[in-house]
């Protein structure tokens, strides 16, 4: 009897011990094939980004006024005039080796719903060429106009430019400014006008010493600041948590 017991028990613990290598086997196979894909297609990835980056870029400065390789020429800045402390990137579009204009990613903290990134396009002569939004979480079929496939407002701010730091202009056309608002909405157009102003701003402020920083994006990764979600038609916006209504403000 006793016999019996210590065979059954045996051939259970060979059981559950080859049960374990197996998997043992199982997941060292499946953590190998894991980190093969990923292996693959990091590069492809890579690639991706690049491209939507290069399509942003593109919608707001238009490529034939440029030579270099805007997407790997850039400048890393900083000031609370950008929305936050983070560092932010300024891309550099250059024509025979001479400064046409900055595309300079920054933030609209006031937003509906909170941050409101976005991309804006400054000529040498502080005007503005393109504005895109890359990342917010604005009210879907209010605020989301923002948006340039959703609504063409975001153009609105091409060619235009500051007279002052208080230029009253800046402002949306209920606050006595040029630019309109959105109906039902006027914290997000509100909030990106004032976003948008300053970091004009702060190029007019500073144009000297940003037009002679060196070259950064050389040691860093080439999309930047920009979101790898983002492109020139499609935005990543998030699922608000609140709605915006007609009586808001």
């Amino acid at each position: 009897m006793s016999n019996k017991k210590t065979k059954t028990v045996s051939a259970t613990t060979v059981a559950v011990s080859n049960n374990s290598k197996i998997l043992a086997l199982f997941a060292i196979a499946c953590t190998g094939l894991v980190a093969l894909v990923n292996e693959l297609t990091q590069d492809k990835i890579k690639a991706q980004e690049q491209q939507q980056l290069l399509n942003t870029l593109h919608a707001i400065i238009e490529p034939s006024r440029y030579d270099n390789d805007i997407a790997n020429d850039c400048i890393s800045i900083s000031s609370p005039f950008l929305g936050t402390n983070d560092v932010k990137t300024a891309y550099v579009a250059r024509k025979n080796n001479k400064i046409v204009a900055l595309a300079m990613t920054s933030t609209a903290p006031n937003g509906y719903n909170g941050n409101i990134d976005f991309i804006v396009g400054i000529n040498i002569d502080a005007t503005i060429s393109g504005v895109r939004i890359l990342k917010h979480q604005e009210t879907p079929g209010l605020g989301d106009k923002i948006e340039i496939a959703k609504h063409d407002w975001i153009t609105k701010f091409n060619g235009k430019t500051l007279i002052s730091d208080d230029d009253k202009r800046w402002s949306v056309v209920k606050d006595g400014g040029m630019f309109d608002q959105f109906t039902g909405a006027t914290i997000t157009p509100r909030a990106v006008v004032h976003g948008i102003k300053n970091t004009l701003s702060y190029f007019k402020n500073n144009q000297q010493s940003l037009l002679t920083q060196p070259n950064t994006c050389k040691l860093a990764s080439p999309s930047g600041n920009i979101e790898k979600t983002s492109n020139v038609e499609n935005t990543s916006h998030g699922n608000a948590q609140n709605t915006e209504v007609t009586n808001e403000h």
